[in-house]
């Protein structure tokens, strides 16, 4: 929960009526109110998530609205970035975004960063916001949020997106996990480009509302955070899940020889060890109908934390190398995650 002294803001008698269904909650009040003019949140990224998320957080009455991007408009953008029209191609989100948004609420002071986030330019942004959204599509952008905000003791609120399934996270939060400890730089994917994977426009527009929600609820005190869990939400089998992450700190012995394996080094693997390892394809049912790699065992990664699978991961991986197979690395390192805290070796089997 955040504590900003509230005592000089004031609300209008305009955002008395305006806000009128806030006010009557239990939860937000007058001083509820007056919190979320009070907050300071920045985005980072101006794109399917960042559409959402600010749209709903400038309506809430959020008073202070950071915005960094330096990307235009792109005509392939419009099913999912739905602050945007074909009107606006070639032009510059973040002030296409800031001009939209002042129409809707012109009380919510906003301010544009124009170029793209980097450790150069990081701690300057970010040490004047309270909440950080992340709404960017590449890891190194997250990893550099990571630390830029556990340095500065800030909230990190994560979010991301493939196809018809998204995840939310909130980091730094009480002493709480940060996002390295789910995607450890030691899996090298700085450079793993989120960018080629399909993307319905309602899944961006769920998560965006989800991480918008998750600093609303920050702000106004509302215990309830996903901090400490991991939640996956898949719009198909209206499935959603939270999977509690642990800290290396908190777990008795994360085993150190967990690593990305290549399609090439498991041909070999298969020559010369045979039967002495197990892949396990954490893809959807469907998935792994259409088309698998011999032998591999299907356990989607929305059972994987079942007691049954593991029990049935570990009394394999005790006499055989586990090897994790997904398309996503996203979903890999999850499921890497889950093995790691229960002490199973295992790999991660990678595309490249």
């Amino acid at each position: 929960m955040l504590n900003p002294n509230i005592n000089s803001i004031k609300l209008s008698s305009e955002e008395y009526i305006r806000y009128t269904k806030h006010l009557i909650l239990e939860n937000v009040g007058i001083q509820g109110q007056k919190r979320l003019k009070r907050a300071k949140i920045l985005t980072i990224g101006a794109g399917g998530l960042g559409c959402p998320a600010m749209l709903y957080l400038v309506t809430s009455g959020i008073g202070y609205l950071g915005i960094i991007d330096n990307d235009t408009i792109d005509f392939s953008n419009l099913n999912r970035q739905i602050l945007y029209s074909p009107n606006d191609i070639k032009q510059q989100k973040a002030i296409l975004a800031k001009n939209k948004l002042k129409t809707i609420n012109s009380k919510c002071k906003i301010i544009t960063h124009l170029y793209y986030l980097n450790f150069f330019n990081a701690s300057e942004i970010i040490q004047y916001y309270d909440i950080i959204i992340d709404t960017s599509d590449n890891f190194k952008t997250r990893y550099i949020i990571d630390k830029i905000c556990h340095n500065l003791n800030k909230i990190y609120i994560y979010g991301a997106i493939h196809e018809f399934e998204g995840q939310v996270c909130t980091f730094n939060y009480k002493d709480g996990i940060r996002y390295k400890d789910i995607y450890s730089q030691k899996f090298n994917i700085k450079n793993w480009d989120c960018n080629n994977s399909g993307i319905v426009g309602v899944t961006a527009g769920h998560i965006g509302i989800l991480q918008a929600t998750q600093a609303i609820k920050i702000i106004l005190g509302i215990t309830e955070v996903l901090s400490n869990n991991l939640l996956i939400s898949n719009l198909i089998s209206m499935n959603t899940k939270k999977i509690k992450i642990y800290t290396k700190s908190k777990t008795k012995s994360i085993i150190q020889v967990n690593q990305l394996i290549s399609k090439t080094t498991l041909n070999d693997l298969k020559l010369k060890t045979s039967n002495k390892f197990i892949i396990l394809d954490i893809r959807k049912r469907a998935e792994f109908y259409k088309k698998h790699i011999k032998n591999s065992i299907n356990i989607p990664l929305i059972h994987f934390k079942a007691s049954q699978a593991l029990k049935f991961i570990a009394k394999y991986g005790y006499k055989k190398i586990v090897i994790i197979y997904c398309n996503t690395i996203n979903r890999s390192i999850i499921a890497s995650n889950i093995l790691s805290c229960h002490q199973i070796r295992h790999y991660i089997l990678t595309n490249k």
